[in-house]
């Protein structure tokens, strides 16, 4: 799939740092292959939970025009998932249609938690859509769960990203909360990206077309990169340095 939104300069320096990464490695001759994992993505071997909210009876919010919000979840997080298994990451998907988990809405979250507490997750994604009694209000917004450093981490490595690639104007800051279930389903950092408002009637357009669904599942895929650079070390000769990849991941 092509990385869209990076510019010719960035993908200059990128395939420059490959290139001595490479003249290293040669130089080095290292006794193993595993001197070769400097190459691997920061998601690599990584297991990741993508929870598309709502879903079956339950529509999650619906726009004035009849927009339903767990069919954009759908959308925003299968396209993630592509970006995601293409740099070797294991996704968990709590769904993958149009169909809940459970005909009840109570039974349908039970099901949602036990899959991710039984994920043994690195990370956990719930995508959603938001909706307000006022149209003014737009722009994505990512949720953490209140006290987890971790989690609170990711949460701006993906709303920097948002904030970067979407809709301009939009001043909306990382916000913590405690009473959210998925966010408390597992001890993994936890986020729930709000990926824009349906009751905007502009930003509802934007939302329905594939190509800002493409963004957004961009941005949030450039922000668990990101999360994921910073958090790993690569060992070089007894010595911790940070990956190529980990560098690269300024230029998402």
């Amino acid at each position: 799939m092509k990385y869209l939104y990076l510019s010719r300069n960035k993908l200059f320096l990128l395939w420059a740092l490959v290139g001595i990464g490479l003249i290293l490695i040669i130089a080095a001759q290292p006794a193993d292959k595993d001197m070769l994992a400097v190459f691997s993505s920061p998601a690599d071997n990584k297991v990741i939970v993508i929870d598309p909210g709502h879903g079956g009876i339950d529509s999650g919010a619906v726009s004035p025009s009849g927009t339903r919000e767990d069919e954009l979840n759908l959308k925003v997080a299968m396209k993630l998932k592509q970006y995601l298994t293409n740099h070797n990451a294991t996704v968990i998907m709590t769904r993958e249609t149009n169909e809940g988990l459970a005909a009840r809405k109570s039974e349908d979250m039970r099901k949602r938690v036990e899959l991710i507490k039984n994920s043994n997750a690195d990370i956990v994604i719930s995508i959603h859509m938001n909706k307000f009694p006022q149209s003014k209000y737009f722009g994505a917004q990512t949720f953490y769960m209140a006290g987890s450093e971790k989690g609170k981490k990711l949460a701006v490595c993906i709303q920097t990203k948002l904030v970067e690639n979407l809709i301009e104007g939009n001043n909306r800051k990382i916000k913590p909360a405690d009473n959210l279930v998925i966010l408390k389903a597992s001890s993994a950092p936890s986020v729930i990206v709000e990926c824009g408002f349906l009751s905007n009637a502009k930003e509802e357009a934007l939302l329905k077309t594939d190509e800002y669904q493409e963004k957004i599942a961009w941005s949030i895929f450039s922000g668990i990169i990101e999360y994921f650079a910073t958090e790993d070390t690569f060992q070089w000769d007894g010595m911790n340095t940070p990956s190529l990849l980990s560098i690269y991941t300024s230029l998402f």
